[in-house]
């Protein structure tokens, strides 16, 4: 897989698709690869959302 393919699909993990919903975007790469990357983009956006003091006014 090409550097910008992987690019292409750690964008489409972060804005919210499962799993499938990313094979589907990306059919003709490797799923095993694919199922890396996500599971890697899942594993860092979840380690940093723990650690957020993020204050929210919705007045």
């Amino acid at each position: 897989m090409q550097e910008q393919d992987k690019r292409a699909v750690e964008s489409m993990c972060r804005c919210g698709l499962d799993f499938e919903g990313v094979i589907n975007v990306f059919p003709s790469l490797p799923r095993e690869e694919i199922a890396e990357i996500y599971k890697s983009v899942r594993d860092r956006d979840t380690d940093s959302n723990e650690e957020s003091n993020i204050s929210i006014n919705c007045s």
